[in-house]
């Protein structure tokens, strides 16, 4: 065997296995930044994922393919492996099996050194079928009951501090903990033009987020907010989100607000996120660790928000942003930032200066092949 042939022998193998796994969503995106990441020199990737299949049992309806992400994964080489799954059996609870799958026709987990999730934690399909797997967890969720407990879990990734003790509360392995934050690939900083393609002048100070279009996440509180604030030197734009967000405009008699169709396309989110003077955030539910936020703060934009049950984005915009529990609040912290420049730029640097630290792509990409590599190392045989 030559010198070529030896090295390719010793590349470690992860499976990534995702329903739902060229969403545009955030857990999906997180597994499909990671997977186009891995240093081809060491790692050898297969990317296993179904089409948005019909949730048995379940009204609500997981965001299907986006071709956007889909070509994102093919630009960076990625070996996609589509599976056939015509339904998701959710009318027991856990583990909600594939129905009408051929997954098992395509994977052989002997194949593998690793797989990689992205899940919630409880028992899932098709995961609590590997018995000789040995896995790495991401966890999305704030903190599932029912926490699947196996040997073969090497290592549990959480997004956030609130994320850790929110899983150790409801019986989470301190052992197996390690932190690392969404995994958020950056282009080049930019000028926007946002405002050219909107027909926005440069007077006009821009309050903005972009959301999946889910009614399941809709916030009614940054509108809220802003219609107590909105003159006509204001404007709120929106890219993507729940309809919610535009019959709650109308009813608050919003004028200057924009609403821009969802896209998958990183290099359209940036020019989003980059023309905004404000990013006002909002989701029913909080955030476990937003990519979305740190997209922010890469753009050096502060960042307003409220509470909510999962509070990891508090600790995200600490020292560069506001947390807000009422819309009078919310609007209140909108006010100081449009009219105190001095506030604002000193929120902006803290922005750009807390996603060198904590959040860019390289420093969470190292972080995650050591942990592959301290995982293998220390791993008992199965």
């Amino acid at each position: 065997m030559d010198a070529e042939g030896a090295r390719a022998m010793k590349k470690i193998k992860v499976a990534f296995v995702k329903f739902g796994g060229l969403a545009a969503g955030g857990t999906e995106k997180y597994l499909q930044t990671l997977a186009c990441h891995l240093p081809r020199e060491e790692f050898e990737v297969d990317y296993y994922y179904t089409d948005a299949a019909p949730l048995m049992g379940n009204s609500w309806e997981h965001p299907d393919t986006d071709l956007e992400r889909q070509k994102y994964m093919q630009r960076h080489g990625i070996n996609l492996i589509k599976v056939e799954c015509a339904a998701r059996d959710d009318r027991r609870g856990p583990p909600y099996e594939w129905v009408g799958t051929d997954f098992w026709d395509l994977f052989d987990e002997g194949k593998y050194d690793l797989v990689q999730t992205g899940r919630s934690g409880y028992r899932e399909f098709p995961f609590d079928r590997m018995e000789n797997t040995k896995f790495i967890d991401s966890i999305h969720s704030e903190g599932a009951t029912g926490i699947e407990k196996r040997d073969n879990i090497l290592k549990t990734v959480l997004l956030s501090e609130a994320h850790v003790t929110r899983w150790l509360s409801n019986g989470g392995d301190p052992a197996k903990v390690e932190i690392i934050s969404p995994l958020v690939e950056m282009p080049a900083l930019f000028q926007s033009t946002l405002r050219k393609d909107n027909q926005i002048p440069k007077s006009v100070y821009i309050f903005g987020m972009h959301q999946g279009n889910r009614d399941d996440i809709y916030s009614p509180m940054p509108l809220e907010a802003y219609s107590l604030i909105e003159n006509k030197d204001t404007m709120f734009v929106l890219l993507g989100g729940s309809t919610k967000y535009r019959h709650q405009a109308r009813q608050l008699g919003i004028e200057n607000i924009r609403f821009i169709d969802f896209t998958g396309n990183a290099d359209k989110i940036h020019n989003f996120v980059s023309g905004l003077d404000v990013f006002a955030h909002g989701r029913l539910d909080g955030e476990v660790c937003s990519a979305a936020i740190i997209e922010a703060l890469y753009h050096g934009k502060p960042v307003v928000s409220h509470t909510a049950q999962n509070m990891g984005h508090a600790e995200q915009i600490r020292g560069c942003g506001f947390m807000a529990s009422s819309a009078t609040e919310y609007a209140n912290y909108m006010v100081q930032l449009l009219k105190n420049q001095e506030a604002y730029d000193t929120l902006s640097a803290a922005a750009s200066e807390k996603y060198k630290t904590l959040y860019s792509l390289d420093s969470c990409l190292t972080r995650y092949i050591t942990l592959y590599k301290d995982a293998l190392k220390n791993a008992k045989t199965i």
